[in-house]
This record gives C-alpha cells, structure tokens and sequence, in this order.
C-alpha cells in the first residue's frame, strides 16, 4: 500500500469515527439527555464510544450494558455503515468504554464447546441362553372418548320445552314483522330450549330465514327477510326551548 494510500485510509477512519460521534450526540440532544461523548479505535478497526451521562438514567448501570446502550449502538452502526462502504463495528458503551468483542474464532470455539446433547439409546433386548429375544410390543393408547358435541352443533329445533302459548304468539308475531317490513332482528338473552321454539316459529313464515349464530351468552337467534329494506334516515328531534315556557 502506497503513503497515499494509507493517508487516505486514515482519513476515512477518522471520518467514520467523527461522523459517529456526531450521529450520537445528535440521538442525545433530541433526548434531551446532556452527555459528553468519547470516541477511540480499537486494534481490531473496530470503534469504541463511551456515553458520559450528566444525569441519572432509569434502568442504566455504568460499564453494564442496557437497553438503551443497545438501541444507541444499533442506530449508529445503520447510520455510520452504509451501503458501498467497508464496515466498522461501533459499540456503544454508557457510563464507560464497553468491553472489547471477543474474535470471531473465539466466539465459533465457544459455540462448539458446548456438548450436544446424547442420542437416546434403546436398551438391549433380553437374552434367554445365550438367544436375544424381542421386547413385547408396547400396548397401544386406548383411543380418546369423543368431544361432546359444542352448543352451536346441536339443532336447537329439536329440543323440547314446556308449553308456552304466550311466547309462540309472540315469536309468530315478531316473524311475520320481519317478513313483512324487511327488517333484521336479532333475540339474545333465550335458552337453548326458548331459541329453538323461536325458530320452530319462524320456520312457519314464508319469505324468512331463521337461524342461530355466536357462541355462549352471546349466542341469539337472527331472522333474516329475503327482501331486506333500508332504514329510513332519522331526525333528531328539536329539542324545548325553556326561555320560551
């Protein structure tokens, strides 16, 4: 490598490390967080900063590494290691210079030392003189007893309920009104047994669909007309002016 060379390389270096610097102090002033910053280069290209808080920070211990401390050195490296350029790891230290990364082989030695864990061997078969003999086949799971069938399978039109000639008029009557002034409907709030009669009911009306829909309290009954008809727009209505009564 020519002098020129190597002065151009110094130049980057300490372009790269000023430009980080400033990056970090600019994160710190829009934090409104005053701090002197120190910036060195490490033997491995790497770059050193150490963040000297002028007040206290929550969660923050000196020389440890942070939550914080962490989100400064990932912002930093993106905003410092563009695209095209040869990149420097910048690690970020607050309270004090963090501790150097180990290299590359050490950390791959450290990975590899630890153990595997051991295959699971079967145990050998017994012997009976001298002849191995195969281990009985192990029983097979009883089978699981089926789920109870949920609320929503079962047709609730098949289930039976004392009589109740008051309520029936009255589903009938609510039926045919949605059938005729196409309008939706929606009954919560019923029993199993009191859906099904409603339903039972609707299914006597023509031009309506019946049917069941949610799940546990919030289960209801919803008729549907086939000629749906919209909602005529509302007025508000006018509201009393006390100063003249």
């Amino acid at each position: 490598m020519t002098d020129s060379q190597v002065a151009l390389a110094i130049r980057s270096d300490e372009e790269r490390r000023e430009r980080a610097v400033a990056v970090l102090e600019q994160m710190l002033r829009s934090m409104e967080v005053p701090a002197t910053v120190e910036a060195k280069d490490l033997a491995d290209g790497t770059i050193s900063i150490a963040v000297m808080p002028g007040v206290e920070l929550q969660g923050v211990t000196p020389g440890r590494r942070s939550p914080l401390g962490d989100a400064l050195q990932y912002l930093v490296n993106k905003l410092v290691n563009r695209p095209g350029l040869e990149r420097r790891w910048v690690s970020v230290g607050i309270g004090a210079h963090p501790e150097p990364r180990p290299p590359r082989p050490a950390r791959a030695a450290a990975t590899a030392s630890v153990p595997a864990p051991a295959p699971v061997v079967a145990p050998p078969a017994p012997a009976v003189n001298g002849t191995a003999v195969a281990a009985p086949p192990r029983p097979s799971p009883a089978p699981r007893p089926a789920a109870p069938a949920r609320q929503s399978e079962v047709d609730e039109r098949t289930l039976e309920s004392a009589e109740d000639p008051t309520f029936d008029a009255a589903a009938l009557l609510l039926a045919q009104r949605s059938a005729t002034s196409g309008r939706l409907y929606a009954v919560v709030a019923m029993p199993p047994e009191v859906r099904g009669r409603l339903l039972r009911a609707a299914d006597g009306v023509a031009g309506l669909t019946a049917r069941t829909e949610g799940e546990g309290r919030l289960r209801r009954v919803v008729l549907t007309p086939e000629k749906l008809v919209p909602m005529p727009r509302q007025r508000l209505p006018v509201e009393d002016d006390l100063d003249e009564e």
